[in-house]
């Protein structure tokens, strides 16, 4: 297999509550792709019991129609917050429905192409309210708001940083949507614009409220970017020999980068392991070698 497309195994960290299924690890393999992490809402205040999928689905539809109407007479200060309060509320009904669909999705990922009327009618449903049957791995899903939702609404209404967060993290999950739904390739150089456009942001706001989960994203997709997945990784562990595809592409960012946090971070990379790849069993160059990437970029976004 050509590694060079390499799916960008992106962990959404939530903006700031874990509400939606925000985190985890996702490959480009539609076969073998796999969320590693899913988290789900339990915040009391927002709890929606007894509700069937229907009722909920009613009940989000109107809450995104208020959504609207509110932001049609809402100032910047006012959208943020609706931002920060419907992103909560939109995240934990989606997490109900999960719940009241849960016999749904046990069985969806068994139709693959044959999917009977039932299924196409519910997938009509949820599209219409801007979900989607997100991919765990290949015998699990949930649903998930689509990617573009939070920023088409919230565009030109928001201060810039808020705005240019909630682009990066459109470009994020488009690229995620993309590749099961479109089954679509992610190239090295499309995840490492990302990580570059990641890095303008938590370098330019500083101050940004959510900075943290910033510079989880930052980290999640370099971390990506360096190691791959399991399924396309970036080396062979058992002859510690990185793939000339990646060697390639490092070396090419680090030398037309060299001012960027990642570039130095890359080189930190490829300079450890090439010192250390004969010092080590397999296992524990593997091991080395991540904690001390881990520990690199932790040190140079502080």
């Amino acid at each position: 297999m050509s590694k060079n497309l390499v799916y960008i195994s992106l962990i959404f960290s939530s903006v700031f509550i874990s509400c939606q299924k925000e985190k985890g690890s996702l490959n480009i393999d539609s076969e073998k792709d796999t969320i590693t992490e899913v988290i789900y809402s339990n915040d009391p205040d927002y709890v929606l019991s007894n509700k069937n999928a229907q009722e909920l689905v009613e009940h989000l539809e109107s809450e995104q129609n208020t959504l609207k109407q509110k932001l049609k007479k809402a100032n910047k200060k006012e959208a943020e917050a609706l931002y920060l309060d419907y992103y909560k509320r939109l995240g934990t009904i989606v997490d109900s429905i999960n719940t009241a669909e849960v016999n749904t999705l046990k069985s969806y990922h068994e139709f693959k192409e044959n999917k009977p009327d039932s299924i196409l009618r519910k997938e009509n449903t949820y599209n219409k309210v801007n979900l989607y049957f997100r991919k765990i791995d290949s015998n699990h899903y949930d649903f998930r708001i689509k990617p573009g939702y939070y920023y088409k609404l919230f565009q030109n209404k928001v201060s810039r940083e808020y705005q240019e967060y909630m682009k990066l993290r459109y470009d994020e999950h488009k690229l995620v949507y993309d590749s099961q739904i479109n089954n679509k390739k992610v190239s090295l150089e499309e995840q490492r614009d990302l990580i570059i456009k990641w890095e303008k942001f938590i370098t330019t706001y500083k101050d940004f409220k959510f900075i943290d989960y910033a510079k989880k994203s930052f980290t999640d997709n370099l971390t990506t970017y360096l190691f791959g997945t399991s399924t396309q990784p970036t080396f062979e562990v058992t002859t510690k020999k990185l793939y000339v595809e990646n060697e390639q592409e490092y070396i090419y960012f680090v030398k037309k980068n060299p001012k960027l946090i990642s570039a130095e971070i890359t080189k930190a990379f490829l300079k450890h392991f090439y010192e250390n790849d004969k010092n080590f069993t397999a296992e524990e160059f593997y091991v080395d070698l991540r904690d001390f990437t881990k520990k690199t970029i932790t040190d140079k976004i502080k």
